[in-house]
């Protein structure tokens, strides 16, 4: 039943934003601000055209290069920092000083550095994604219990039975949460870098649209982004969470 109730809840937010949507675009030329029907036709467009698909693909492509790389390298520091108290500490000024800079900060620097194309935008996916994992695995790390891995040595175990018997399942929820919250920060930054320095992508064909004023392909842009960002993470991220941290708190 409450599952239920959850589900009629979630779906009523959908003809809410429609009316509201509306609303607005009654108030302004399709020039301008298109309402649901024109964005409609033009996203039926959009999916018949190899254009679309291609920026589509491009966005994925930088996306996942970028996420595996911040995430399997945050995963490796940040259990490092886990085992070792000094090394924690003299990751920490590093850790703050980055998270305290907007990865769409370093975009221009990595053009200049490594010109247009894939690279700058893989980097700043890595700067985008790497720091909210690395802290909540380092959490994680200091969240086990010494009771348990004195129960685990006094069986006999060894360094390898000690991180895939202990280590490891109770890291993962603090890391599957910072993988959560890495990803979307990752995704962003990406469209944002596309917009300011890219070549293609998601984020180049709504930049590029808004400056030849196709205000109903800017919507299809936009649109994209947040069915795709609600795609990962109900179909891949939570599912992937339930099934190797299901014994985590539910975020």
């Amino acid at each position: 039943m409450i599952g239920w109730k959850k589900w009629v809840w979630g779906s009523l937010s959908i003809p809410f934003l429609f009316l509201v949507w509306t609303a607005i675009a009654s108030r302004y030329p399709d020039l301008i601000f298109p309402g649901p029907l024109v964005v409609i036709n033009e996203f039926t467009v959009q999916l018949a055209s190899a254009e679309f698909y291609d920026h589509v693909g491009i966005s994925l492509y930088r996306l996942g290069i970028g996420f595996s790389i911040a995430a399997v390298s945050a995963f490796l520091v940040g259990t490092l920092a886990g085992l070792s108290h000094p090394f924690r500490l003299f990751l920490n000024p590093i850790v703050s000083f980055f998270q305290a800079t907007p990865p769409m900060a370093w975009a221009p620097l990595f053009i200049l550095l490594l010109d247009l194309g894939n690279a700058p935008m893989i980097a700043v996916i890595v700067m985008a994604a790497f720091f909210p994992i690395l802290v909540n695995v380092i959490q994680g790390m200091e969240l086990i219990k010494q009771s348990h891995i004195r129960a685990a040595l006094s069986f006999g175990a060894n360094r390898f039975q000690l991180a895939r018997y202990v280590y490891l399942p109770e890291v993962m929820p603090s890391a599957f949460s910072g993988v959560i919250v890495g990803f979307g920060i990752a995704w962003r930054s990406l469209v944002a870098a596309e917009m300011i320095g890219g070549d293609a992508g998601i984020g180049w064909l709504i930049s590029t649209s808004g400056q030849m004023a196709n205000s109903s392909l800017v919507m299809v842009g936009i649109i994209t982004i947040g069915l795709m960002a609600l795609f990962f993470e109900l179909v891949l991220l939570q599912p992937l969470k339930k099934r190797f941290a299901s014994w985590a708190p539910r975020s």
